[in-house]
Order: structure tokens, then sequence, then C-alpha cells
């Protein structure tokens, strides 16, 4: 699924996401589990500007008391 945005540095509309997991994956600071998320990037075709990183599950960084 891409999201078609406009870079912020050349104006461009042409983007790609990519992802990052195993060491680059992300988990919350005050996590008692192995649990973690790909951490999402969508990078700028044009210039190669990082326009956005996310997770697509944010609510399963919260720690569950």
């Amino acid at each position: 699924e891409n999201e078609f945005v406009r870079c912020p540095n050349c104006g461009s509309i042409k983007n790609v996401i990519g992802f990052q997991d195993g060491y680059g994956s992300v988990q919350a600071n005050n996590a008692l589990t192995f649990k973690s998320q790909r951490l999402y990037h969508i990078f700028c075709l044009d210039c190669g500007t990082l326009i956005r990183s996310f997770v697509k599950n944010p609510e399963k960084l919260v720690l569950n008391k």
C-alpha cells in the first residue's frame, strides 16, 4: 500500500514505502515482552528525502497492566 504524499524537500509525489525489521524494529521502552513491530519509512524517489516513519499498529506498543 503506497501513500502518495508530497515531499517537503522537492515537492515530488513519487515515493515508495520501505521497512526495517529485526534489529531495526520498534518496541516500547518499558516493555516486559519481546513484541516488536516493523518500522516503515516513506522515501521520495526523486531526492531521497525520508518523508515519514511509522509503525502500523502503535497500540501494540502499549504495555498491558
